[in-house]
């Protein structure tokens, strides 16, 4: 065979190869596109569940709830009572009335914020003079005066409870010549669905302890508490010895002596139950926090002294008015 005729068979054999492969190319890919579709399916074979979304977080209400819905139905005479009780230490309410530790309030629905004529305003009030008492901005401010305007010098703790609220802004409002219009039906209704509560939160967490009342008599002034005393509670009660009783009892000798006892005094069947227990710094403590929490239906309309070091400084003072007084811890 000559050197030609190999050359000739072996260009036949690499040609043969190659179409060789071809086809087993085409037919591999033709199996796999019967055996394999390459078609994504109508419905999966397997239905995956979706991850749930989170729980939506609960809206936090900014501030008190809103007095608008309750002013027209208010007890003016329970809001005039209360501001006798609790106010009337510190401020006027009479036309003309000349200021007092806190100004006179006649005419104060309206009017301008902390801009009474010949009251010195703290700086930290006088920030926000100029505006308008609203409803809503002298709700506000009576539910709690240290949020309302941080740094403002009036230490009252504030009205907690909103019907009271509005019962005295109700009385507040009557102070005038020419009263503000109570809230339309259109502006109770929008307060009413701004006041819908939001779903809460599936968790909250836990609100950490407060320190006991007793670690805080060593930090306590007894300068201060007399301070607080006479501004928030003297309108009611006398604390010398043997002073007479007022809207409420004489408190000299109070810390250790029986609970609702005071002699010739007429209590509320409400803290009657309670009547016999001692006073000590820990029930003296509970009982000016928060009254109304203390003994339900109390007649005392006191919202309560909610700062922690402030009613140590009370209890410290008034432990101080008495013959024998107690060993504090």
């Amino acid at each position: 065979m000559s050197q030609s005729d190999k050359d000739s068979l072996l260009v036949n054999k690499i040609a043969a190869g190659v179409l060789t492969a071809g086809l087993v190319l085409w037919g591999a890919n033709r199996l796999a596109d019967i055996f394999v579709s390459s078609e994504a399916p109508k419905e999966p074979a397997i239905a995956l569940a979706a991850l749930p979304n989170a729980a939506p977080m609960a809206v936090v209400a900014s501030g008190p709830e809103s007095i608008i819905p309750l002013l027209v139905g208010a007890d003016v005479a329970k809001g005039q009572a209360f501001v006798a009780q609790q106010c009337a230490a510190c401020h006027t309410v009479n036309s003309g009335g000349a200021n007092g530790v806190g100004p006179n309030l006649y005419g104060v629905v309206g009017a301008k914020m902390f801009s009474a004529p010949g009251f010195s305003f703290s700086s930290a009030a006088k920030a926000k003079a100029g505006g308008t008492w609203t409803y809503d901005n002298l709700n506000q401010w009576l539910a709690a005066p240290d949020k309302f305007v941080p740094g403002t010098a009036m230490s009252y703790a504030g009205i907690h409870n909103t019907q009271t609220r509005a019962d005295v802004v109700a009385y507040l409002r009557t102070l005038s010549a020419s009263p503000v219009p109570l809230p339309t039906p259109a502006q109770v209704k929008a307060a009413q669905q701004a006041a819908t509560p939001a779903p809460a939160a599936s968790a909250a967490p836990a609100a950490p302890a407060k320190p006991s009342i007793d670690t805080l008599f060593a930090t306590a002034s007894e300068a201060k508490g007399q301070a607080v005393f006479a501004q928030q509670c003297a309108a009611c009660h006398t604390i010398t010895k043997g002073g007479a009783d007022g809207v409420g009892p004489n408190l000299y000798g109070i810390v250790g002596r029986k609970a609702f006892s005071a002699p010739g005094y007429d209590y509320s069947s409400a803290v009657k139950a309670k009547a016999g227990q001692p006073w000590t710094a820990d029930s003296l403590s509970a009982w000016l926090q928060d009254p109304a929490a203390y003994a339900p239906g109390t007649r005392m309309g006191y919202a309560g002294l909610h700062n922690d070091q402030t009613r140590a400084d009370v209890i410290l003072y008034l432990n101080k008015n008495s013959d024998s007084p107690a060993k504090l811890p």
